[in-house]
């Protein structure tokens, strides 16, 4: 239908609508508590009783990549306070998330209308209810805001409808409203982005989309499924380049402590001297044991990357499959749809490379980590081995004094059994030193030895004997036990 004819105002527009497209990680164990269906509760509360939750069916096939979770594909509602305003919502399982498409706004179909002020837009978010809130589990959000423009307005300047584009996004979301990104045509109407994709975190993506005439509008009620899958795509893609680059800070930090903690090593090892410090090898082993430690949660955040990295390698492939779908069904050029092409063209693959020069240059820090713990871990071998080496030399000779300490011991005790056997021979032969002992006379020319003497050389003779004989049998048994 087109739009009715107003002359009041130069910023008048027709049937102004916002679609809402939230997305959200499924956790099987909070199926109705969602923060995605308490969030869209809270939206319907503000224009009807009704409720997302008590309408939510989990049911079909749950593997399936797409689902309706309503039995009625949606549930449409008209505003309890104002009867102009109405909408729909219809909730969907997406592959692992859950979608909320919801719409609120004035219907192109009542002739009673008119057109209406920009400023009308503001009755659809009270309270900002539209954004929302932090949490974990939601992936992101686009916001559409569709509106015709009134036949005063048809072929305005391009400045002018830039103008009314910001009035839209301005009216809906006040100082929430993101800064102005791009703007292109989109099916012969234009259309304007606010949100910067790599502030996703601080801002979602809003889209004015101002009707020009009806195709737009009769495509865009074509194509809604496709561009719900598309919007899906682009926020799995925005969500995983913002969560890289809180793992790119982390990473950030845990290299600058490697590299410090390796200087400080390289320090240690210029410095350290082995033959004076005891704790040598002691302290290089606590360091080794440190590296390996820091090591394994810098790889994991490394895997981290990479699982993001590949996040937007396998929704960039689905998102370029959806829009070669709708151009198959348009019959028509991409170059139709470039405004949504440019997300997949230029944006997504920049975040792809960012992230591959990001695990490009950390990737190195496991490498330093990994190099360094082997040539500790070879000095540490080295030095061991040394060690080892003079503790082996050092009780070679402990042993060679203890051995040499030993012999003393044995010379000793062998000298004193000498004495002893001296003094034993010395004992036993004293009592002859009284025998009387004859001089030389005529029948004896020559001197006889005295007893004393004889019995004393014989003794001698006997315990050099033994000695010997024992000596002989001692060695022999030694060489035997060898």
């Amino acid at each position: 239908m087109n739009p009715q004819t107003n002359q009041k105002s130069d910023n008048l527009i027709f049937a102004p609508n916002v679609y809402l497209f939230t997305y959200c990680l499924i956790n099987q164990a909070e199926k109705l508590d969602s923060p995605l269906w308490k969030q869209g509760d809270k939206i319907l509360k503000a224009f009807t009783n009704q409720t997302i939750t008590e309408h939510l069916v989990f049911s079909g096939d749950l593997t399936s990549d797409r689902l309706y979770l309503f039995k009625d594909s949606h549930l449409a509602f008209t505003s309890t306070q104002n009867p102009k305003i109405e909408g729909f919502a219809q909730p969907q399982k997406i592959q692992d998330s859950y979608a909320l498409w919801l719409n609120i706004g004035y219907s192109d179909k009542d002739e009673t209308v008119g057109d209406v002020e920009v400023e009308v837009l503001q009755k659809l978010n009270p309270n900002h209810i539209l954004i929302p809130p932090k949490d974990d589990q939601i992936l992101g959000q686009t916001l559409l805001i569709t509106a015709w423009l009134t036949n005063k307005t048809k072929q305005p300047a391009p400045d002018d409808l830039r103008k009314l584009a910001d009035q839209c996004c301005q009216s809906l979301l006040g100082d929430k409203t993101p800064p102005f990104y791009r703007a292109g045509e989109l099916f012969e109407s234009a259309i304007f982005e606010y949100g910067k994709p790599n502030q996703a975190d601080k801002y979602p993506q809003v889209l004015v989309w101002l009707f020009r005439d009806e195709k737009a509008d009769q495509q865009y009620d074509k194509y809604q499924q496709e561009l719900i899958a598309l919007f899906f795509y682009r926020t799995k893609i925005v969500k995983a380049f913002a969560d890289s680059r809180l793992v790119y800070t982390m990473l950030d930090q845990a290299y600058s402590l490697i590299e410090d903690n390796l200087d400080n090593l390289q320090t240690e090892l210029a410095t350290s001297n082995t033959s004076t410090n005891d704790n040598y090898l002691k302290n290089f082993k606590t360091q080794l044991k440190n590296l390996a430690k820091e090591s394994l949660p810098y790889t994991r955040l490394l895997r981290k990357m990479e699982d993001f990295d590949n996040t937007i390698e396998i929704n960039l492939y689905n998102y370029k499959e959806t829009i070669e779908q709708i151009c198959g069904k348009l019959e028509t050029d991409q170059e139709k749809l470039y405004f949504l092409k440019y997300f997949g063209e230029e944006t997504a693959p920049y975040f792809h490379r960012q992230i591959q020069a990001d695990l490009g240059y950390f990737k190195h820090g496991t490498d330093l980590v990994n190099t360094a713990i082997a040539s500790i871990r070879g000095i540490v071998e080295i030095d061991q081995a040394e060690r080892d080496r003079q503790h082996i030399i050092k009780e070679k000779t402990q042993q060679d004094k203890q051995e040499k300490a030993n012999q003393d011991l044995q010379d000793q005790i062998q000298a004193v059994g000498v004495g002893i056997a001296a003094g034993a021979i010395f004992a036993s032969v004293s009592t002859l030193i009284t025998e009387p002992w004859s001089l030389p006379s005529r029948d004896h020319i020559f001197l006889p030895l005295h007893p004393f003497v004889i019995a004393f050389i014989m003794s001698v003779l006997c315990s050099w004997g033994a000695f010997w004989v024992s000596k002989k049998v001692i060695k022999k048994r030694r060489s035997t036990l060898k």
